[in-house]
Order: structure tokens, then sequence, then C-alpha cells
């Protein structure tokens, strides 16, 4: 699976899925897709771009811990 791919499918999950996204998430997303290595840095890097994109909103409220939600239209 390219990157491409991999984000596409990503991209959709989290259009039609709900609530936190976090690496851990994601790494269980590529699994159930058969994605070779769902590595914790890829995952991370994911959630990275499609939030650049627009598409997520980092929540760092929480020093320990970070997640990524849907964000909503203004």
């Amino acid at each position: 699976m390219s990157a491409a791919d991999r984000l596409a499918l990503l991209r959709r999950a989290v259009r039609d899925g709900r609530g936190e996204w976090t690496t851990h998430r994601v790494q269980d997303l590529y699994r159930a897709s058969s994605y070779a290595a769902p590595f914790r840095r890829t995952a991370r890097q994911d959630l990275s771009v499609l939030a650049r994109q627009g598409l997520l909103v980092l929540d760092d409220t929480d020093p320990g811990r970070r997640c990524y939600r849907l964000k909503r239209s203004a």
C-alpha cells in the first residue's frame, strides 16, 4: 500500500468514524486493512498530514496524551 493509498484510507475512516483519532486507533485501522507495517511513527505522521490539510484538529490539552478530532466547519 502506497502512502497515498494509506492516507486515502485514513481520510475515509476519519470522515466516516466518530470520536478521537490516536496513533493506536490508526494502527488498528491499518492492521485491519492488511497494511504490512503499521508503525506508530507512520500513524503519527499520517495524522499530522491530515491536520495540516485541515481535516483534523489536534487536541493536546492533556500533556500526556495527544489525539485528533474531525474539524467542524465554522
